[in-house]
Parts: structure tokens; sequence; C-alpha cells
């Protein structure tokens, strides 16, 4: 019988990350440890308390989530596998009340975020953000609390006996969010992705060497954005078809003396993909170059 893997997350029961985590460590018995925040996440992760943790770090209508890949690397953690996963924002609220009774929403920035469109379109309501999705329902359930609803999955709906007022209230059906597994520990493996920080590419020969190896060895750039909390270093995402092409890409930045930090060499995802996953991934100074290549 297989030990039970300790897995950090964020927030807690019918959460996206628990759901995530589910799919991420299909074969595994696995225990799932709630972190109000990614720092805490991190920090559980780094102190033993959890074998791996599993983190969120793009949203196809939100963008990319950066600080997480400044966390990431400030730990010195390793990325070692990526799954999209199909939200289902739900809007809820305690049995018995309609769409006209709710006053105000409550739940995490980044999902109010995904479901601008909605909100926007009743203006009387009012919006709270919370720490957590799922953790949100169980406030309401718990508090009995009348005339605000909750923005999480069916999920967390189900498990705290709220009802569905809305179905997928986002801006948009194709919403995903990208989860990845962070290791303390590095494990080979075979890969066709490259997560990498390295210095600011506004530097015209660094911009060239890149895009120099884009286009001759055939890989797709996923990831070119400054890390906000320290703008002098960017985060670069690279996928190929084979592993060989990313083993030749970081040989082309060690042979041009690019100094970087490997954040993660694995497997690129190979399920169902969201139409548009690059939506606030490039930047500007990449951009126009990429449609010549």
């Amino acid at each position: 019988m297989n030990r039970t893997l300790k897995i950090a997350i964020q927030g807690g029961p019918a959460s996206f990350h628990e759901t995530a985590a589910e799919q991420l460590f299909p074969a595994e018995n696995i225990h799932t440890l709630s972190c109000a925040s990614f720092p805490e996440l991190c920090q559980t992760l780094e102190s033993g308390q959890a074998d791996f943790a599993v983190m969120a770090v793009q949203n196809s209508l939100a963008g990319p989530l950066l600080p997480n890949y400044s966390l990431v690397a400030q730990h010195g953690f390793s990325i070692l596998a990526e799954r999209w996963l199909l939200l289902d924002q739900t809007l809820m609220a305690l049995p018995g009340q309609r769409l006209a009774d709710i006053e105000q929403v409550w739940s995490h920035p980044i999902a109010l975020l995904q479901c601008s469109d909605f909100i926007l379109a009743h203006p009387r309501l009012r919006t709270k953000e919370t720490a957590d999705t799922a953790d949100t329902a169980r406030l309401l359930r718990e508090g009995s609390i009348i005339g605000v609803a909750a923005i999480a999955s069916r999920k967390a709906a189900d498990l705290h006996g709220l009802d569905v007022l809305e179905a997928n209230v986002a801006n948009d059906a194709e919403n995903y969010t990208r989860f990845v597994v962070l290791s303390r520990q590095d494990q080979p493996q075979e890969a066709n992705k490259l997560t990498c920080v390295l210095p600011s590419p506004t530097e015209k020969e660094l911009t060239d060497i890149l895009l120099k190896e884009l286009e001759e060895l055939n890989l797709e750039l996923t990831m070119l954005q400054p890390l906000p909390a320290h703008p002098s270093d960017w985060v670069l995402e690279v996928e190929a078809d084979n592993a060989t092409a990313i083993s030749n890409l970081r040989t082309a930045l060690i042979e041009a003396d690019v100094p970087h930090q490997v954040l993660g060499l694995y497997a690129k995802a190979v399920t169902q993909l969201p139409q548009d996953r690059l939506a606030g991934c490039l930047s500007a100074i990449v951009q126009p170059q990429i449609e010549l290549v």
C-alpha cells in the first residue's frame, strides 16, 4: 500500500486547488494541507510539513500569476508537472434565495476578476474579496448569511449545501487555470518544457538570442514577463516537441553567458488546453518580432 502523500494547497475542501491536486496525483493516496495564502503554502512545503505543493500560476482569462513565480524562485522550488483545469465558477447562496435577493457577491479576487462581466451586468451587486472560493461557501453556510452569494465550484455548493443561482458565471466558458506541482528537490525527467528566471531581456542582444533559438529549435514561447517584486528579473517559459530542443536551448543560454535560474524542467500538459492560453503572457518587447518569425 502506498503511503499517503501530504500536498499543500491554497484553500480547503472543494477548492479548485484540491481538484487539481487530485488530478495531478491520480494514482496516489493524498492528504491535502489547507493553506490560507500562497506564501503560507510555500512555507508549508519548505518546512517539510508537505511532500509536495500544488499552486496556480496562470489563468486563461486573468493571465499569469506572476507573484507566484517569484515565490517559487525565492524558495528554490522545482516545478515537476503541470495541468490545466477547467473552472466551473458557480454563483451560490443559502437555500431558498433567488438572485433578486442577493446584494453582495463574495469570492477570491481572481475569481471576481474572472466573473467581472456578470458582476457588471448586475450593478446593484457589491463585491467583497475573500481568501478562498470554497471557504467562502463554507462561511455562508456556517454563518447563515443571507443576501450574499459566493462564487466557487459546483463541488463547493454540493459540499456545503448551497443552492446554485447561476451556473458558470465566468466571462468565458473557456475559463482554465494552470496548476503546477512544486517540490523541494529537482527530479530529473524527460522534459519538453522549461521554466526559468533570467535577467531583463530588454537588452537587444538577449532578445536576439532568444528569438534566434526559438526559430532554429522550433520552440514555442509561452511566457516572457517581468516579475513584479524584481522587475529586473523575467520569467521565461518555452515548450517543444521533444526534450532535445529544450536541452539545446539551455546550452545556448549557457554558451551566451546568460545567467538563469531553472524553476522547472518537466513534461508540458497534454490535457485539454484553453483556446487562448497566452493572454497576458508575452511582453510587448517580443510580440512584434514573434509575428515576423
